[in-house]
């Protein structure tokens, strides 16, 4: 089946990578469900800017941190479609503080918004794919799955959950003809990577610059496409080098 055809779930799309990836299924015609935490303007022009793209795009605020939200919000797709395709975890919560200085909640949060979230998203959205005979599941990681960045434990933990969350879940929907794979971005241009971080970023990436939205969001599309068939399991970094023994060398990253 192709792209165009397919309906997509694209979690915390309303920018950065995710309205990038969010963006890119929209040229290919697919049907975009657009996501954000809540109904606001950010969401609303994420969603007009998808649908300027070519998606008949709908849009879906949900607090992933609300189990019974996350709920109610597969049970709108399956009521307002004829099922889902593709579901891209991508929805992130991160917040600076030292190991010391970590409040309980925000710990909680976390891990709620990055790993719990994808683990229920992925279990309503396999049961979905179940019944059309398959689909696709790609979680967007982070280098800091692999390498701690300081200030960033409940980060870089909850990361490290959702790698070992993409093996199980392939090992285990593989027989429902569900693939589910990984997408692991290095340091990015986006609102979140500033100019500054970027600069002292570029000393160590082999490649000598940051990437961009849109590789890591080919990769996503590719991972999608029926090209991909005989791939699950599997992690795919988009780093430019930067984890090839690097980030270790250089605690202040």
């Amino acid at each position: 089946m192709p792209i165009k055809d397919k309906t997509i779930l694209v979690t915390g799309s309303t920018r950065g990578i995710g309205l990038e990836i969010a963006l890119t299924f929209a040229r290919d015609k697919a049907r975009v469900i657009v996501h954000g935490p809540a109904e606001d303007d950010e969401l609303h022009h994420a969603w007009e800017h998808v649908q300027a793209a070519g998606s008949d795009a709908v849009m879906i605020p949900c607090d992933l941190a609300d189990s019974a939200a996350v709920r109610r919000m597969f049970a709108q797709i399956e009521k307002q479609s004829t099922g889902l395709d593709v579901l891209v975890n991508n929805a992130v919560f991160q917040k600076k503080a030292g190991f010391l200085q970590i409040q309980e909640q925000e710990w909680d949060h976390a891990l709620a918004v990055n790993l719990k979230a994808p683990f229920l998203c992925s279990q309503l959205a396999a049961e979905m794919m179940i019944r059309r005979g398959g689909g696709r599941i790609i979680n967007i990681g982070s280098v800091h799955e692999m390498h701690c960045r300081r200030f960033y434990a409940p980060y870089s933990i909850s990361k490290s959950g959702l790698l070992m969350l993409t093996k199980s879940m392939a090992l285990e929907l593989a027989e429902y003809n569900i693939q589910v794979n990984q997408v692991t971005p290095g340091a990015i241009a986006t609102d979140l990577t500033g100019p500054q971080r970027q600069e002292k970023l570029l000393s160590a990436i082999p490649l000598g610059r940051v990437g961009t939205k849109q590789e890591v969001a080919s990769m996503v599309r590719y991972l999608a496409s029926d090209e991909a068939g005989y791939i699950t399991g599997s992690v795919f970094v988009v780093d430019g080098g930067l984890t090839l023994g690097f980030c270790a060398s250089r605690p202040d990253l």
